[in-house]
């Protein structure tokens, strides 16, 4: 398993996070959605497993023909409440830069720099010590600040 930072990853790709998402850590991943049909998926999760996938405290979903981007969290073994937000932020072969930081009380999601959404802490953001990014695109770049 790579620790972050990593450069041209596999996809599917899983990570560690050094020393977790802390309050004021950014995570940044660079990269090119591929389909315009399809999704691409982001979950920043506690640990390394994925079936039966471990908790998780920010699932990020763009799902481009729908034009809607989906926030939630995994707990338990089930999926929680998602949150909607219609918009298009990246389109098929768009180069994209999206930043996730831990906030007190929040995760602030942006893409290219413009703000998409806050999604609240349903789960410690402490647990938050894996990326896990499924295919749907091309990833240049997984970096922390």
């Amino acid at each position: 398993m790579a620790t972050i930072p990593v450069f041209n990853p596999t996809i599917p790709f899983l990570g560690e996070i050094p020393g977790g998402m802390l309050i004021g850590k950014k995570l940044h991943i660079r990269g090119q959605i591929l389909a315009s049909d399809g999704m691409f998926n982001i979950n920043v999760q506690s640990g390394g497993a994925l079936q039966p996938r471990d908790d998780t405290p920010l699932h990020i979903s763009i799902r481009i023909s729908d034009r809607v981007v989906v926030l939630n969290s995994f707990e338990g073994g089930e999926w929680q409440r998602e949150e909607r937000h219609t918009a298009r932020p990246v389109a098929e072969g768009e180069t994209f830069d999206l930043t996730i930081k831990a906030k007190a009380g929040y995760f602030k999601i942006e893409i290219n720099g413009k703000k998409l959404g806050k999604f609240e802490h349903r789960l410690p953001v402490e647990l938050a010590r894996y990326v896990h990014i499924g295919e749907g695109a091309v990833i240049e770049s997984i970096t922390m600040s």
